[in-house]
C-alpha cells in the first residue's frame, strides 16, 4: 500500500514538472499579432527592443503577422528564476543626465534608448515620432522635461517638421544665387513632364532625378541620388529657406525620407509627382504634415 502511495505521489511529480516544462516552453515563444511593435512586444514581457533582437538574430527592428519570436523564460516565468547569481541581471542604472542627444551616422532608436537607458516608446514621446525613423544632424530629446534651444529648432517658414537639427540662416553666396536662379528656371521649363521612376531627362523624371536634371543644368554638378540620399549627403538644412532650396518630405510612398522638391518661395515648390511635374503648396494638410526640412547644397553656401 506504501509502496503504491509513493508511485502515486511520484506520478504527480513528474505530471506537475511536464507542466511546469510546457509552460514555460510556451513562455519562451510569442507569435506577433497584427499591430504588434518591437516595443509593444518587450514592453508586455517586461525586456527590451536588444533583448528580442539578440535572443532573435535580428537585424533590424521589422516583424511579420504570425513571425515566431523567442522570448527568455526568466523575462516570462516568474516561477523559474536562474540559480547561478552571476547570471541575475545587474541593478538598472539610472535614467539619462543629458538633456538631448543628437543624431550620427550608425544610430538606430534601439542604440539610443540603450545608451541612455530609455525606452524605444518614450523617445518617441518625447519627440512625437510616429515612426522609427531618424536622421543624421536630428536633435532627439531625452525626456519629457527637456527642451530644444531655439538655435537647434528649424521653423521650416511656420510649419513644424518631423525632425529639428541645427541649421543655417546665412544667405546663400552670389555665386549659389545664379545657380539657383537658373536651376529654377529650368525646373519651370519642365513642369508638365511625366513621371517616370529612375527618369532624369525631359523624357520623363522622379523627383530625385528632377533634382539631379535641374542642378546639373543649372551649372551645379551633383550626382544621382535618391531622397534620402540628398538628403543625408552634402546638404545643410537651412531655418529661412530662399527660392532654389532643397524641400523633403517623409512618409510618402514609404517611411522615412521618401520624397524631394524645389522651393520656390511663398509656400510653393516644384517636385515631380505621380501626376508628373508639378508646382504644389506645403501648406497643404497632406504636405506639412510630410514636411521634415529645408536643405542647401553645401556647394552653393
Amino acid at each position: 500500500m506504501k509502496k503504491t502511495k509513493k508511485l502515486r505521489i511520484l506520478a504527480l511529480s513528474t505530471i506537475a514538472t511536464s507542466f511546469l516544462a510546457l509552460q514555460t516552453a510556451e513562455a519562451a515563444t510569442y507569435t506577433v499579432q497584427k499591430g504588434d511593435t518591437l516595443s509593444k512586444i518587450a514592453s508586455n514581457h517586461k525586456v527590451t527592443v536588444q533583448d528580442i533582437k539578440t535572443w532573435n538574430n535580428l537585424k533590424n527592428d521589422m516583424i511579420y503577422v504570425a513571425q515566431k519570436l523567442e522570448i527568455s523564460n526568466y523575462a516570462t516565468n516568474d516561477t523559474v528564476k536562474p540559480s547561478n547569481p552571476s547570471t541575475t541581471k545587474p541593478t538598472t542604472p539610472s535614467k539619462p543626465t543629458a538633456v538631448s542627444h543628437t543624431v550620427v551616422k550608425g544610430d538606430s532608436l534601439s542604440k539610443i534608448a540603450k545608451q541612455y537607458n530609455v525606452t524605444i516608446k518614450e523617445i518617441k514621446d518625447w519627440n512625437g515620432l510616429t515612426v522609427d525613423t531618424i536622421y543624421i544632424g536630428q536633435v532627439l530629446k531625452l525626456s519629457s522635461e527637456s527642451s530644444v534651444s531655439e538655435s537647434e529648432t528649424v521653423h521650416n517658414n511656420g510649419t513644424s517638421g518631423a525632425g529639428t537639427s541645427s541649421g543655417t540662416s546665412k544667405d546663400s553666396t552670389a555665386n549659389g544665387q545664379a545657380v539657383y536662379k537658373k536651376t529654377v528656371d529650368v525646373a519651370n521649363s519642365v513642369v508638365g513632364t511625366p513621371y517616370l521612376y529612375g527618369g532624369n531627362t525631359p523624357e520623363g523624371l522622379d523627383c530625385s532625378g528632377l533634382i539631379y536634371y535641374a542642378f546639373n543644368q543649372g551649372g551645379l554638378k551633383i550626382g544621382r541620388e535618391s531622397s534620402e540620399g540628398y538628403f543625408n549627403g552634402n546638404t545643410t538644412q537651412v531655418n529661412n529657406p530662399i527660392a532654389g532650396d532643397l524641400v523633403f518630405f517623409q512618409n510618402t510612398y514609404k517611411d522615412g525620407i521618401s520624397h524631394m522638391g524645389i522651393y520656390i518661395g511663398n509656400n510653393k515648390f516644384i517636385h515631380a509627382g505621380t501626376d508628373g511635374v508639378e508646382i504644389s503648396d506645403v501648406t497643404y494638410s497632406y504636405w506639412s504634415t510630410r514636411l521634415v526640412a529645408y536643405k542647401r547644397f553645401d556647394a552653393i553656401k
